[in-house]
């Protein structure tokens, strides 16, 4: 008898390992096909119209955020600025010269001593002031707008894909023009495969994947969930799923293949 109740727990412990085994959830994760892409990648140029002066990266560099990558010649717009704060400081006594004269009228209108026609003209004069004052204090805010972004920043910590401008080369911004500076992330990549409509439903943005690229693993989590139905130009179609990871120290590149594992 104790040999068969030995023998019945002997067999329900190997029937519990057989069922953790079975419905383990590494067993469950599937490796898929992936191909790498940049992250966040950006082409970036400059809202007023110039003269590149100065171009300080070239394809493949890593920059830091907020680094300058292009400056525009800021000669004019300087010297614009001189003039207009000259113009606003101006602008500004002739104000208070009226605000007082229009307040002298009303005490005297007050008074009985000014008409009223003299009394409107003073009121007059003050709001012309006024409107002179704002329309120089608008246009020493366009030439600071002009100042600012004349200059290219980096908006994150970046790698340069590819720089399409010169020094000397001419900006219209009424025209459409290529990117000058093309970038993306140089801390993270994306890992894209595509799945069929059945496996969409274990694909929650979130869930952690590992991308083997090489003999190197890396760890990343599902950033986005496509909706449109893609097809390869090797004529594999599936809906894309982005797996976010970061690189570190590694050079990678787009195109590269990688195997990713859903946990």
């Amino acid at each position: 008898m104790k040999y068969i109740h030995g023998f019945k727990l002997h067999f329900i412990n190997k029937l519990m390992v057989l069922f953790m085994v079975i419905f383990s959830p590494v067993l469950w994760a599937q490796e898929y096909d992936a191909t790498l892409m940049w992250s966040q990648k950006t082409g970036l140029g400059t809202v007023v119209s110039g003269i590149v002066e100065e171009v300080y990266v070239d394809a493949g560099d890593k920059i830091a955020k907020g680094k300058k990558m292009l400056q525009l010649d800021t000669s004019v717009s300087e010297a614009r600025v001189v003039e207009f704060r000259a113009k606003l400081a101006s602008a500004q006594e002739y104000l208070k010269e009226m605000e007082r004269e229009r307040d002298r009228a009303l005490e005297l209108y007050e008074r009985t001593v000014l008409s009223e026609h003299d009394l409107q003209m003073a009121k007059n004069n003050y709001v012309n002031a006024k409107a002179k004052y704002e329309k120089v204090r608008a246009g020493l805010a366009d030439q600071k707008y002009h100042l600012k972004y004349s200059v290219v920043r980096a908006p994150f910590n970046a790698i340069v894909l590819n720089r399409n401008a010169q020094p000397g080369q001419v900006i219209a911004t009424q025209f459409k023009q290529d990117p000058l500076v093309v970038v993306a992330s140089s801390d993270k990549m994306l890992a894209r495969l595509l799945v069929t409509e059945d496996e969409l439903k274990r694909m929650d943005k979130g869930k952690s994947a590992n991308i083997n690229i090489g003999d190197k693993t890396f760890t990343g989590k599902i950033q986005a969930v496509g909706l449109e139905l893609l097809t390869t130009k090797k004529g594999k179609t599936g809906y894309p799923v982005d797996i976010e990871f970061k690189i570190g120290n590694e050079a990678l590149r787009s195109g590269l293949t990688a195997k990713v594992i859903i946990k």
